[in-house]
Protein backbone atom coordinates (compact mmCIF):
# COMPACT_ATOMS: atom_id res chain seq x y z
CA UNK A 1 0.00 0.00 0.00
CA UNK A 2 1.20 3.47 -0.97
CA UNK A 3 1.94 5.58 1.99
CA UNK A 4 -0.29 8.41 0.88
CA UNK A 5 -3.30 5.53 0.90
CA UNK A 6 -2.17 4.19 4.07
CA UNK A 7 -2.26 7.76 5.79
CA UNK A 8 -5.87 8.20 4.85
CA UNK A 9 -6.88 4.77 5.80
CA UNK A 10 -5.48 5.44 9.12
CA UNK A 11 -7.48 8.76 9.19
CA UNK A 12 -10.73 7.28 8.35
CA UNK A 13 -10.39 4.56 10.93
CA UNK A 14 -9.25 6.96 13.98
CA UNK A 15 -12.65 9.05 13.14
CA UNK A 16 -15.20 6.30 12.65
CA UNK A 17 -13.38 4.98 16.46
CA UNK A 18 -14.04 8.45 18.02
CA UNK A 19 -17.91 8.79 16.62
CA UNK A 20 -19.59 11.95 17.23
CA UNK A 21 -18.54 14.14 19.72
CA UNK A 22 -21.63 16.58 21.25
CA UNK A 23 -21.44 19.38 23.31
CA UNK A 24 -20.24 19.44 26.95
CA UNK A 25 -22.95 19.37 29.38
CA UNK A 26 -22.42 21.37 33.11
CA UNK A 27 -22.61 18.83 35.99
CA UNK A 28 -26.34 18.43 37.65
CA UNK A 29 -26.47 20.66 40.56
CA UNK A 30 -27.85 17.57 42.06
CA UNK A 31 -31.20 20.09 43.60
CA UNK A 32 -34.52 18.29 44.66
CA UNK A 33 -37.94 20.39 43.09
CA UNK A 34 -39.43 21.57 46.56
CA UNK A 35 -42.28 19.71 48.00
CA UNK A 36 -45.54 21.24 47.07
CA UNK A 37 -47.89 19.86 49.45
CA UNK A 38 -46.66 19.78 53.03
CA UNK A 39 -49.60 19.26 55.53
CA UNK A 40 -49.99 19.54 59.46
CA UNK A 41 -52.63 19.32 61.67
CA UNK A 42 -52.24 19.18 65.66
CA UNK A 43 -54.28 15.63 66.09
CA UNK A 44 -54.30 15.12 69.87
CA UNK A 45 -50.91 15.45 71.21
CA UNK A 46 -48.74 15.11 68.50
CA UNK A 47 -48.73 17.84 65.49
CA UNK A 48 -48.96 14.85 62.27
CA UNK A 49 -46.62 16.28 59.56
CA UNK A 50 -47.41 14.48 56.26
CA UNK A 51 -46.04 15.25 52.69
CA UNK A 52 -44.62 13.64 49.44
CA UNK A 53 -40.51 13.70 48.45
CA UNK A 54 -39.93 14.71 44.74
CA UNK A 55 -39.07 12.04 42.52
CA UNK A 56 -36.59 14.59 40.27
CA UNK A 57 -34.31 17.40 40.47
CA UNK A 58 -34.48 20.47 39.23
CA UNK A 59 -32.69 19.71 36.26
CA UNK A 60 -35.17 16.65 35.42
CA UNK A 61 -32.77 13.88 36.49
CA UNK A 62 -34.45 10.43 38.90
CA UNK A 63 -33.35 10.51 42.67
CA UNK A 64 -32.14 7.79 43.95
CA UNK A 65 -31.19 8.82 47.21
CA UNK A 66 -31.94 11.60 49.28
CA UNK A 67 -29.07 12.54 52.01
CA UNK A 68 -31.47 14.73 54.44
CA UNK A 69 -35.06 15.61 55.20
CA UNK A 70 -34.92 18.88 56.83
CA UNK A 71 -38.43 19.36 58.65
CA UNK A 72 -38.39 22.82 61.20
CA UNK A 73 -40.86 24.53 62.97
CA UNK A 74 -40.44 27.74 65.11
CA UNK A 75 -42.95 31.04 65.61
CA UNK A 76 -43.91 33.13 62.23
CA UNK A 77 -42.05 35.87 60.95
CA UNK A 78 -43.66 39.47 60.25
CA UNK A 79 -42.96 40.44 57.22
CA UNK A 80 -42.73 36.50 56.27
CA UNK A 81 -38.93 35.79 55.13
CA UNK A 82 -37.67 31.74 55.32
CA UNK A 83 -34.23 32.58 55.96
CA UNK A 84 -34.87 34.77 58.78
CA UNK A 85 -37.25 32.30 59.99
CA UNK A 86 -35.35 29.47 59.54
CA UNK A 87 -32.29 30.67 61.72
CA UNK A 88 -34.47 30.74 64.17
CA UNK A 89 -36.76 27.80 64.01
CA UNK A 90 -35.96 24.05 65.24
CA UNK A 91 -34.74 21.55 63.38
CA UNK A 92 -35.93 17.99 63.10
CA UNK A 93 -34.64 15.59 61.05
CA UNK A 94 -36.82 13.19 59.97
CA UNK A 95 -35.47 9.33 58.88
CA UNK A 96 -34.52 9.38 54.90
CA UNK A 97 -37.02 7.71 52.42
CA UNK A 98 -36.50 4.19 50.63
CA UNK A 99 -34.54 4.36 47.83
CA UNK A 100 -36.44 5.59 44.55
CA UNK A 101 -36.62 3.51 41.31
CA UNK A 102 -34.63 5.34 38.70
CA UNK A 103 -36.79 4.07 35.64
CA UNK A 104 -40.04 4.86 37.21
CA UNK A 105 -39.61 7.72 39.34
CA UNK A 106 -42.37 8.80 41.63
CA UNK A 107 -42.96 10.52 44.69
CA UNK A 108 -42.70 8.80 47.86
CA UNK A 109 -45.02 9.82 50.81
CA UNK A 110 -43.62 10.83 54.08
CA UNK A 111 -45.44 11.07 57.83
CA UNK A 112 -43.79 11.88 61.35
CA UNK A 113 -45.11 13.45 64.36
CA UNK A 114 -44.13 16.49 67.16
CA UNK A 115 -44.91 16.77 70.38
CA UNK A 116 -47.86 19.99 70.83
CA UNK A 117 -46.21 20.15 74.27
CA UNK A 118 -43.39 22.09 72.82
CA UNK A 119 -45.29 24.54 70.92
CA UNK A 120 -48.29 24.97 72.95
CA UNK A 121 -49.73 28.34 72.98
CA UNK A 122 -47.86 29.48 70.10
CA UNK A 123 -48.69 30.80 66.17
CA UNK A 124 -46.26 28.80 64.12
CA UNK A 125 -44.93 27.90 60.78
CA UNK A 126 -43.66 25.09 59.28
CA UNK A 127 -41.54 24.30 56.37
CA UNK A 128 -39.44 21.37 55.00
CA UNK A 129 -36.91 20.79 52.34
CA UNK A 130 -34.86 17.91 50.99
CA UNK A 131 -30.47 17.18 49.74
CA UNK A 132 -29.76 14.24 47.83
CA UNK A 133 -26.03 15.46 47.51
CA UNK A 134 -24.41 17.56 50.58
CA UNK A 135 -25.73 20.31 53.39
CA UNK A 136 -24.96 22.91 50.19
CA UNK A 137 -27.43 21.48 48.04
CA UNK A 138 -30.86 21.98 49.44
CA UNK A 139 -34.19 22.09 47.42
CA UNK A 140 -36.12 25.13 48.33
CA UNK A 141 -38.48 25.82 51.13
CA UNK A 142 -41.57 23.80 50.64
CA UNK A 143 -45.12 25.49 50.70
CA UNK A 144 -45.47 26.83 54.50
CA UNK A 145 -48.00 25.68 57.01
CA UNK A 146 -49.42 28.18 59.76
CA UNK A 147 -51.64 27.46 62.89
CA UNK A 148 -51.88 28.50 66.40
CA UNK A 149 -51.19 25.36 68.73
CA UNK A 150 -53.85 24.50 71.25
CA UNK A 151 -54.70 22.86 74.17
CA UNK A 152 -54.80 18.93 72.54
CA UNK A 153 -58.32 18.23 72.23
CA UNK A 154 -60.12 15.25 73.86
CA UNK A 155 -62.06 12.74 72.06
CA UNK A 156 -65.95 13.22 72.17
CA UNK A 157 -68.04 10.89 74.36
CA UNK A 158 -70.62 9.68 71.99
CA UNK A 159 -73.81 8.44 72.50
CA UNK A 160 -76.57 7.18 70.59
CA UNK A 161 -80.09 6.25 70.44
CA UNK A 162 -83.02 5.74 67.46
CA UNK A 163 -85.71 8.79 67.18
CA UNK A 164 -88.19 9.25 64.90
CA UNK A 165 -86.09 11.53 62.82
CA UNK A 166 -82.81 8.93 62.52
CA UNK A 167 -80.33 7.69 64.96
CA UNK A 168 -79.89 10.88 67.42
CA UNK A 169 -76.05 11.62 68.31
CA UNK A 170 -75.30 13.29 71.23
CA UNK A 171 -71.87 14.32 72.90
CA UNK A 172 -70.25 16.83 75.90
CA UNK A 173 -68.69 19.72 73.97
CA UNK A 174 -64.63 19.58 74.20
CA UNK A 175 -63.93 23.23 73.13
CA UNK A 176 -65.68 25.87 72.65
CA UNK A 177 -66.19 27.10 69.16
CA UNK A 178 -65.55 23.45 67.97
CA UNK A 179 -66.84 21.62 65.15
CA UNK A 180 -67.33 17.90 64.63
CA UNK A 181 -66.75 15.38 61.62
CA UNK A 182 -69.44 12.38 62.25
CA UNK A 183 -68.63 8.73 60.90
CA UNK A 184 -70.72 5.54 60.37
CA UNK A 185 -70.25 2.25 59.42
CA UNK A 186 -72.41 -0.05 58.05
CA UNK A 187 -73.26 -3.54 57.12
CA UNK A 188 -70.53 -4.10 54.47
CA UNK A 189 -68.23 -1.14 55.39
CA UNK A 190 -64.57 -1.62 55.49
CA UNK A 191 -64.14 1.85 57.10
CA UNK A 192 -66.25 4.44 58.72
CA UNK A 193 -67.70 6.46 56.42
CA UNK A 194 -68.21 10.79 56.99
CA UNK A 195 -71.61 11.28 56.71
CA UNK A 196 -71.49 15.25 57.93
CA UNK A 197 -70.34 17.94 60.58
CA UNK A 198 -72.11 19.37 62.78
CA UNK A 199 -71.68 22.83 64.28
CA UNK A 200 -72.82 22.05 67.57
CA UNK A 201 -72.59 18.19 69.64
CA UNK A 202 -75.44 16.88 68.33
CA UNK A 203 -75.87 15.02 64.95
CA UNK A 204 -79.49 12.95 63.43
CA UNK A 205 -78.76 10.14 61.05
CA UNK A 206 -82.30 10.71 58.89
CA UNK A 207 -80.41 8.06 56.57
CA UNK A 208 -80.34 5.27 59.21
CA UNK A 209 -82.70 2.66 58.46
CA UNK A 210 -84.33 0.68 61.40
CA UNK A 211 -83.31 -2.95 61.66
CA UNK A 212 -79.52 -2.44 60.89
CA UNK A 213 -76.68 -2.68 62.72
CA UNK A 214 -74.47 1.02 62.86
CA UNK A 215 -71.13 2.20 64.45
CA UNK A 216 -70.59 6.14 65.02
CA UNK A 217 -67.69 7.51 65.62
CA UNK A 218 -67.33 11.30 65.97
CA UNK A 219 -63.73 13.54 65.68
CA UNK A 220 -64.03 17.12 67.01
CA UNK A 221 -62.28 19.96 64.95
CA UNK A 222 -60.86 23.71 65.96
CA UNK A 223 -58.83 25.31 63.76
CA UNK A 224 -55.61 23.41 62.99
CA UNK A 225 -56.58 20.83 65.65
CA UNK A 226 -57.89 17.84 65.97
CA UNK A 227 -59.50 15.52 68.45
CA UNK A 228 -58.45 11.64 67.98
CA UNK A 229 -61.59 9.68 67.26
CA UNK A 230 -64.57 9.13 69.82
CA UNK A 231 -65.00 5.23 70.87
CA UNK A 232 -67.23 3.52 67.94
CA UNK A 233 -70.52 3.54 69.82
CA UNK A 234 -72.71 0.91 68.70
CA UNK A 235 -76.74 0.83 67.76
CA UNK A 236 -79.19 -1.51 65.93
CA UNK A 237 -81.99 1.10 65.70
CA UNK A 238 -85.94 -0.10 66.35
CA UNK A 239 -88.65 1.21 65.22
CA UNK A 240 -91.25 2.03 68.25
CA UNK A 241 -91.67 5.24 66.80
CA UNK A 242 -96.21 5.78 65.58
CA UNK A 243 -96.63 7.76 62.79
CA UNK A 244 -98.16 11.51 62.47
CA UNK A 245 -101.52 11.80 63.72
CA UNK A 246 -103.94 12.21 60.89
CA UNK A 247 -105.23 15.77 60.29
CA UNK A 248 -107.79 17.57 58.69
CA UNK A 249 -110.64 15.00 59.60
CA UNK A 250 -113.68 15.78 58.21
CA UNK A 251 -117.59 13.98 58.36
CA UNK A 252 -119.96 14.87 55.80
CA UNK A 253 -123.80 13.49 56.11
CA UNK A 254 -125.25 12.12 52.97
CA UNK A 255 -129.00 10.57 52.85
CA UNK A 256 -127.66 7.31 53.14
CA UNK A 257 -124.44 7.16 55.30
CA UNK A 258 -121.60 9.35 56.43
CA UNK A 259 -118.69 9.99 54.79
CA UNK A 260 -115.44 10.56 56.66
CA UNK A 261 -112.31 11.97 54.86
CA UNK A 262 -108.62 12.97 56.13
CA UNK A 263 -105.43 13.99 55.09
CA UNK A 264 -102.65 11.48 53.94
CA UNK A 265 -100.25 10.73 56.19
CA UNK A 266 -96.66 11.27 54.88
CA UNK A 267 -94.39 8.27 56.84
CA UNK A 268 -93.15 6.22 53.95
CA UNK A 269 -94.08 2.75 55.88
CA UNK A 270 -97.40 3.75 56.79
CA UNK A 271 -100.01 0.47 56.73
CA UNK A 272 -102.96 2.43 57.17
CA UNK A 273 -105.87 3.55 59.29
CA UNK A 274 -108.02 2.80 62.36
CA UNK A 275 -111.65 4.78 62.55
CA UNK A 276 -113.19 4.97 65.85
CA UNK A 277 -116.38 6.32 66.52
CA UNK A 278 -118.59 7.36 69.14
CA UNK A 279 -122.34 7.66 69.10
CA UNK A 280 -124.31 10.01 71.70
CA UNK A 281 -121.59 10.82 74.07
CA UNK A 282 -120.77 7.21 74.11
CA UNK A 283 -117.20 6.09 74.04
CA UNK A 284 -115.08 5.64 71.27
CA UNK A 285 -114.99 2.23 69.43
CA UNK A 286 -112.68 1.06 66.46
CA UNK A 287 -114.51 0.53 63.51
CA UNK A 288 -114.15 -2.40 61.38
CA UNK A 289 -110.35 -3.09 60.09
CA UNK A 290 -107.48 -1.65 58.77
CA UNK A 291 -108.55 0.85 55.94
CA UNK A 292 -105.62 1.85 53.46
CA UNK A 293 -107.05 5.07 52.00
CA UNK A 294 -107.66 8.43 53.69
CA UNK A 295 -111.84 7.84 53.33
CA UNK A 296 -114.54 5.72 55.38
CA UNK A 297 -118.06 5.60 54.68
CA UNK A 298 -120.40 4.71 57.51
CA UNK A 299 -123.63 3.42 56.60
CA UNK A 300 -124.29 1.72 59.87
CA UNK A 301 -126.22 5.01 60.60
CA UNK A 302 -129.63 5.97 62.45
CA UNK A 303 -131.43 9.67 61.43
CA UNK A 304 -131.51 11.97 64.29
CA UNK A 305 -128.17 10.77 66.38
CA UNK A 306 -124.91 12.59 66.71
CA UNK A 307 -121.69 10.72 65.58
CA UNK A 308 -118.18 11.74 66.30
CA UNK A 309 -115.41 10.09 64.76
CA UNK A 310 -111.38 9.96 65.12
CA UNK A 311 -108.87 8.39 63.13
CA UNK A 312 -105.61 6.78 63.87
CA UNK A 313 -102.40 6.31 61.41
CA UNK A 314 -100.86 2.94 62.11
CA UNK A 315 -97.01 1.76 60.74
CA UNK A 316 -95.89 -1.20 59.41
CA UNK A 317 -94.54 -1.99 62.56
CA UNK A 318 -98.30 -1.93 63.57
CA UNK A 319 -97.30 1.44 65.93
CA UNK A 320 -100.26 3.63 66.30
CA UNK A 321 -100.71 7.49 66.40
CA UNK A 322 -102.54 8.98 68.80
CA UNK A 323 -106.22 9.34 67.71
CA UNK A 324 -106.94 12.79 65.81
CA UNK A 325 -109.39 15.44 66.19
CA UNK A 326 -112.53 14.71 66.36
CA UNK A 327 -115.06 15.41 63.83
CA UNK A 328 -118.81 15.85 64.87
CA UNK A 329 -121.93 15.75 62.41
CA UNK A 330 -125.72 14.93 63.16
CA UNK A 331 -127.42 12.20 60.91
Amino acid sequence: MRAGALAIFSTLLFLTACGYVGPVLPPSPQIPDAVTDLTAVERGEQIVIAFHVPPRTTDNLAIRHFSDVDLRIGPTVTPWDFERWATSATEYRLHLPPPGDPDDPKPIPMEDSIPVSAWLGQHVAIAVRTAIKTNDHYSQWSNRVVFEVIPPLTAPAVQAEATAQGVRLTWPPIAEDAHYQVFRRAPGDKAPVELGTAEKNEYIDATAHYDTHYEYTVSGQKGAAESPPSAPFPITPIDTFAPSIPADVNALATPESIELSWQRSPEPDLKGYYVYRSVGGAPFLKQGDLITLPAYSDHNVEHGKTYRYAVSSIDQKNNESDKSSVAEVVF
